[in-house]
């Protein structure tokens, strides 16, 4: 990464491939950090993160699942047995696996360093990742992360590239790096062969955009029919629509744009909604925004149904929480 420092590659992704919402305050704080949280009846599990732990939204309930302040970017796995996580430590990050209950399987990966905390030489010995995404047969996670270690002196990050962690055996994959740009995060298409990444261009004038990864011939491109300013990738259980963020003007919306290509089609309008997770039956569509005059993101709902033609739409999205501050850039994640 060119010129970006160690101590400005959190800055930088936080900034851009957040696209440009500011994450908030915390919300509660203390004795109602952890307290369990009462509300609408949803299907399924719904995971979203508060204050590094990951919480799980069932039933009419939502309560911590996993984590101790370190736990961030949870993503069900295809059958909703497994959650790959990342867990952030000083100077590095590692993708972990847990059950659906919340207890460790595994770690996929070993990006960190037993020198002494804030040091030059754990710093030179680490690497970040962000950004688990599922495979459809649950076999590998492709995440963005670093690979290499910073070097220099001061320390310079290199970019996030894609890469392909198996699950079970074998080696990690690097599927797309750019030397003036960093990868977000991903969605693979329902047949597998294809990925959709987010890609920010490092500097001052980069700017991020939707991009497409064919995993078969490896060719990768702008999204047609993505705006710039296009990230948070999701997909409808059927595949067939493509569900995004875009961030325009200082606002950030979301749309929905077929998988095989067309003109994207707006499906909120409040200026601050990001993070977008549809239901296992594609009834219903998840998301989080920033209420006027409050600090943090909530947890919003709306219903999903098809008009005659095809086009995708939503009904008027309703708030199912209040102050509760939740990270944004952690994304939800909705299984059976």
């Amino acid at each position: 990464m060119r010129g970006l420092t160690r101590t400005g590659l959190l800055l930088f992704l936080l900034v851009l491939l957040n696209g440009g919402c500011s994450p908030g305050p915390a919300g509660p704080q203390a004795s109602g950090a952890s307290q369990a949280v009462r509300g609408d009846a949803l299907p399924g599990r719904l995971l979203f993160v508060r204050q590094g732990v990951v919480w799980q939204w069932r039933g009419r309930e939502a309560a911590p699942l996993l984590g101790a302040g370190t736990a961030f970017q949870p993503a069900w796995d295809p059958a909703g047995e497994r959650i790959a996580y990342v867990v952030r430590e000083n100077s590095f990050s590692n993708v972990v696996l847990a059950d659906g209950a919340g207890q460790p399987l595994k770690q996929l990966t070993s990006n960190g360093s037993e020198a002494p905390p804030n040091s030059f030489t754990r710093v030179s010995e680490s690497r970040w990742a962000f950004y688990p995404a599922w495979s459809p047969d649950g076999l590998r996670v492709a995440v963005a992360m670093q690979p290499r270690p910073p070097a220099g002196d001061p320390p310079v990050d290199a970019p996030l590239e894609l890469m392909l962690l198996p699950v079970g055996t074998g080696a990690p994959l690097s599927a797309y790096g750019d030397s003036e740009a960093s990868v977000g995060r991903s969605v693979f298409l329902a047949d597998g062969t294809a990925v959709i990444f987010t890609r920010a261009g490092t500097g001052p004038t980069g700017h991020q955009k939707l991009y497409l990864l064919d995993l078969v011939g490896g060719h990768a491109g702008a999204l047609a029919g993505a705006p710039e300013g296009s990230y948070d990738p999701a997909l409808t259980p059927d595949g067939r629509w493509l569900v995004f963020a875009a961030s325009q003007e200082g606002r950030s919306d979301l749309f929905a744009l077929p998988v095989t290509g067309g003109v994207p089609v707006r499906l909120t309008d409040q200026g601050t909604a990001r993070a977008p997770a549809l239901s296992p039956d594609g009834r219903l569509l998840a998301f989080l925004a920033i209420s006027p005059g409050e600090p943090g993101f909530d947890l919003w709902l709306a219903t999903v149904s098809e008009e005659t033609g095809g086009a995708l739409t939503v009904g008027p999205p309703r708030r199912l929480t209040t102050g509760l501050g939740i990270d944004a850039d952690s994304g939800l994640t909705w299984a059976p």
